[in-house]
């Protein structure tokens, strides 16, 4: 909660803060840490990082195709 929040701040003070997101963004972090948490507990500890691992690839191999299309 505290680095969220620092987080928050800073990026609120740079620029408006785009209120009506809020709700997803806070329905958003409730699911994922309990399905993290629950993973967790089921699977261990490698489970979450294979995830982990896998979610950072793809949204990496999703920026790029981004960063392509505009090109």
């Amino acid at each position: 909660m505290f680095w969220n929040g620092s987080g928050a701040i800073t990026v609120a003070l740079q620029t408006p803060p785009q209120w009506s997101w809020l709700p997803a963004l806070i329905l958003g972090a409730l699911i994922g840490a309990y399905a993290g948490a629950h993973v967790a507990l089921a699977k261990g500890n490698r489970a979450i990082k294979r995830i982990f691992e896998a979610l950072t690839i793809l949204v990496g191999i999703k920026l790029i195709l981004d960063g392509i299309a505009i090109i």
